[in-house]
């Protein structure tokens, strides 16, 4: 499998958020949290949820 590293900066309430967020779903790390979110949201996408103009 191919991977590749990506390092992004965020703003801080973002982080803040994301941070709360690894707490309330018992993730280890920031990643998982926010390939949690990534896969959320294209889950709502695909299910037709999505209200941003295309």
């Amino acid at each position: 499998m191919k991977s590749q590293v990506l390092n992004m900066r965020y703003p801080v309430g973002l982080i803040e958020r994301i941070d709360k967020l690894k707490e309330q779903k018992c993730f280890n790390t920031r990643t998982q949290t926010i390939i949690f979110l990534i896969q959320f949201a294209l889950e709502q996408l695909e299910k037709g949820n999505d209200s941003s103009p295309t």
